[in-house]
């Protein structure tokens, strides 16, 4: 399992998770910005991008 994420996640992937935590922290969720709503719905996008390329790895991995 440790040998699917090092394929899938890089360092690049790290700090963009690293900026979602800081950002969503730091979020004013009663008043946001469509700025925020924008990077929002990005990072929710890269998340299932990110969940179905593991998948994509874990069946090749599997067949060979």
């Amino acid at each position: 399992m440790l040998e699917l994420l090092k394929k899938a996640f890089d360092k690049f992937d790290g700090l963009i998770i690293l900026a979602a935590i800081f950002l969503f922290i730091h979020f004013d969720y009663d008043n946001l910005s469509l700025l925020d709503k924008i990077y929002m719905a990005s990072f929710a996008f890269w998340t299932v991008t990110k969940f179905i390329r593991l998948y994509i790895i874990y069946k090749n991995d599997k067949k060979g």
